[in-house]
Parts: structure tokens; C-alpha cells; sequence
């Protein structure tokens, strides 16, 4: 007769152990992917959904000096990276913009791609700083 230790129950309390974590992590990445920043104060919009309609785009600096609020600059966009689509349909596109004085800044565009276009190389865009890290683009006419 052999005696096998009883490790059943330490496998079986293994297993779950190792299934809430992963059930936990997946659940903390899905929630981070889907949380999107909240939008100012002022702002006459709704949704991140409606962000670009009529070429106005509100965007959150990532690089750069911040525009005061009220201070207005123009500008053109020279790249458009980082689009991936989240779990809400919604991309934050980076995208850098050369401002008319020679200095850049990086913002974010958070957006629905497939409703509004992303802003891209070329794009001639004016900027109003509307306190913090925010600025609402307004597109050129071309």
C-alpha cells in the first residue's frame, strides 16, 4: 500500500488563487482601456463620441508648453500616431501640431475615427487654451 500526500486541496486552492487573479487583472485592464478623461467644465459637448464634429476637436496636451485659457495660436499638424480603437470605439490619436512662433506640442484626440476624421499631417489647425491641459482645435478651411 502507498500513502500519497492529500494535495487536492492545495491544487484545487491553487487553481483559484490563480483564477481570481487573472480575473482580476483582465477586469482592472478592461475598465483602464474603457475609462476615457472626463470633459472639462464649459465644454459644449456630451460624449467623447461627438469630439471633431464641425472640425472642432477638443484635445489634452501630452507634450509641451499648455496654452493660458483664452490664449489663442495657430498651427499645423505635421504627424497623427497612435490611433487604436478601445473598447468604446473611441481612438486618442497623438498628434503633433508646429505652432506659428516654431514650437510643437503634442495633444491627444480622443475620438470616434469612423464618425470624425482624425486631424493629419497638414491640417492647418487654430488653438484656444481653455484652462489646464486642454485646448479646443478648430480646423482651418482649406
Amino acid at each position: 500500500m502507498r500513502i500519497q500526500p492529500k494535495l487536492h486541496s492545495v491544487r484545487r486552492l491553487l487553481l483559484g488563487v490563480f483564477v481570481l487573479s487573472a480575473a482580476a487583472l483582465y477586469s482592472y485592464q478592461a475598465r483602464a482601456a474603457t475609462e476615457q478623461p472626463p470633459i472639462p467644465r464649459g465644454v459644449a459637448m456630451k460624449s467623447w463620441q461627438e469630439n471633431g464634429r464641425d472640425g472642432r476637436y477638443l484635445l489634452q496636451l501630452a507634450q509641451g508648453k499648455s496654452l493660458k485659457a483664452g490664449q489663442r495660436v495657430s498651427g499645423t499638424v505635421i504627424s497623427d500616431t497612435d490611433c487604436d480603437i478601445d473598447a468604446e470605439g473611441l481612438s486618442h490619436c497623438h498628434n503633433t501640431i508646429k505652432l506659428a512662433n516654431g514650437s510643437e506640442i503634442t495633444v491627444i484626440d480622443t475620438h470616434n475615427m469612423h464618425r470624425y476624421r482624425c486631424l493629419g499631417a497638414g491640417d492647418k489647425i487654430s488653438l484656444k487654451g481653455i484652462g489646464g491641459s486642454w485646448i479646443m482645435g478648430t480646423l482651418s478651411a482649406k
